[in-house]
């Protein structure tokens, strides 16, 4: 159980802030709540799956501790990157607001479409990112089961967070503040993966 709690709580302040976590608020802007969550729970389970296999068939032969160090720099320079050009950046508009575009998607085809464009972008955008090198180092030196169910519970979470979030935020807030929070979100996260890993 400490497995799966520990993968959760990484991987969830760990997707905070993230381009998925965006994305997906992104697409719940425009589209149905229903295929949105459907496609990004979907490509997040395909994504936390396969860094599972891959952390736990690696085993030892992982050097985890040098997959931590990695990690944790990576996602401090992230974050200290994000909250740089955050501040280089001149625009501090408001996001437009949510349109309501669910004339446009009856029927069963176009919420498969959605959910399959959505899932798509999330595999893409997650394979190689911080979550998945995060779940492949827990999986290494942890029961590779218990760190699969929290990380996907931990990603899908904060995914339903952006979902949930996503318009009123977006129409409120300018997005120099929304990269600034990621950004410090991000080192945070490395912090958490350095002294975690320590």
């Amino acid at each position: 159980m400490i497995d799966l709690l520990s993968a959760f709580g990484i991987v969830f302040v760990a997707e905070l802030g993230d381009k998925t976590q965006l994305a997906a608020a992104g697409f719940a802007t425009r589209y149905r709540v229903a295929p949105v969550v459907a496609g990004m729970c979907a490509g997040y389970v395909v994504v936390s799956t396969i860094s599972a296999v891959i952390g736990g068939s690696a085993g030892n032969a992982l050097p985890t501790s040098g997959i931590n160090l990695a990690a944790g720099i990576l996602f401090i320079a992230v974050g200290a990157f994000g909250i740089w050009s955050a501040g280089r950046s001149d625009d501090s508009s408001t996001a437009d607001p949510p349109k309501d575009d669910k004339s446009l998607l009856k029927g069963r085809y176009a919420a498969f479409s959605v959910a399959a464009s959505v899932a798509s972008a999330i595999i893409v955008a997650e394979l190689g990112d911080k979550t998945m090198l995060a779940t492949i180092a827990l999986a290494a030196r942890n029961d590779a089961l218990m760190v699969w169910i929290g990380a996907t519970l931990g990603i899908c979470a904060a995914g339903l967070l952006a979902v949930a979030l996503g318009r009123a935020l977006a129409r409120r807030l300018p997005s120099i503040v929304i990269r600034r929070v990621g950004g410090l979100i991000f080192v945070a996260a490395g912090i958490a993966v350095l002294v975690v890993g320590a």
